[in-house]
């Protein structure tokens, strides 16, 4: 443990909480019945629960109504944020990326050979590769979906609020050698861009007022009104380091990168072994202590 003081905890009013690798069991699609029963004893403490992702709202919400959580949900890396899960929830945060920079990401990602998914509001527009893999949410009848290369350039110039290049694996959680060098040339094209990556094989394109950290200030101080110290962050991955910059009382999950660690305040268990119900309990027995 980073920090052995849990003064600071005691006085948590927001916990957000990222999916993958986080909240998630590594299997990214069980959630330990200990997680969503600290969950709910943290909402019923009068702590704002909030899932903070990099899945599209559509998926996160489907977690959430089947598992009945009290969460608001910011997803696609705070390019949407909402009350509760929707439909039915208020849309507190919407972010698309200028049709000028989407379409010259698409230009720079194309000859890669990656497979290339635009979001919008219930839709995807893919590039497949000859794997000739849709993405999971289609899959799973959450979002509809539209083919080529024109319709992802059609959706560009509509407004899309995150590009998706992935290679192998479950949304790139297997390396692949044309991601570094892509990565690093949309960096040089669209360096005002959030460019990120959850996994070593993907690459997360966002609009500049994007990602969990600006997300995460928008709900805490736009919605809620309270304070960054106020406010914790659980995460694992690159994508979440805008969330603990932002996040008074930030958490590295067991299974965090070192760049996480590095970043965070505290440092909890794995995914797999409840590292979510762990802290939690820590800020619950905070909160009761002052």
């Amino acid at each position: 443990m980073h920090h052995t003081d849990d003064k600071a905890l005691g006085g948590v009013k927001l916990i957000a909480i990222d999916m993958d690798g986080t909240l998630l069991m590594s299997d990214h699609a069980t959630v330990p019945q200990e997680n969503i029963d600290a969950i709910r004893r943290a909402d019923a403490a009068g702590i704002r629960m909030c899932i903070c992702t990099g899945r599209m709202i559509e998926d996160a919400s489907d977690f959430i109504r089947r598992l009945g959580l009290p969460c608001m949900i910011i997803a696609a890396n705070g390019t949407r944020a909402c009350s509760g899960p929707m439909p039915g929830g208020k849309m507190l945060v919407r972010h698309d990326i200028a049709p000028e920079d989407a379409l010259k990401a698409i230009d720079i990602l194309i000859p890669t050979g990656l497979i290339l998914n635009g979001f919008q509001d219930g839709m995807v527009n893919t590039v497949m590769d000859k794997t000739q893999r849709h993405y999971h949410l289609v899959y799973r009848g959450l979002i509809g979906e539209r083919l080529g290369e024109e319709a992802l350039r059609e959706a560009a110039r509509e407004g899309i609020m995150k590009l998706f290049a992935v290679g192998g694996g479950f949304a790139g959680d297997i390396a692949d050698e044309r991601i570094p060098g892509a990565l690093a040339e949309v960096r040089r094209a669209l360096p005002h861009l959030q460019i990120t990556s959850s996994a070593p094989g993907n690459i997360e394109i966002m609009g500049p007022d994007a990602g969990k950290g600006a997300a995460l200030r928008e709900v805490a101080e736009g919605v809620m009104g309270i304070t960054r110290e106020q406010v914790m962050g659980i995460g694992d991955a690159e994508n979440d380091l805008s969330m603990f910059e932002y996040a008074g009382q930030s958490v590295a999950m067991g299974n965090a990168t070192a760049a996480v660690k590095a970043a965070c305040r505290y440092e909890t268990v794995s995914n797999d072994e409840c590292g979510v119900a762990r802290i939690i309990e820590r800020v619950l027995a905070a909160k009761k202590s002052l």
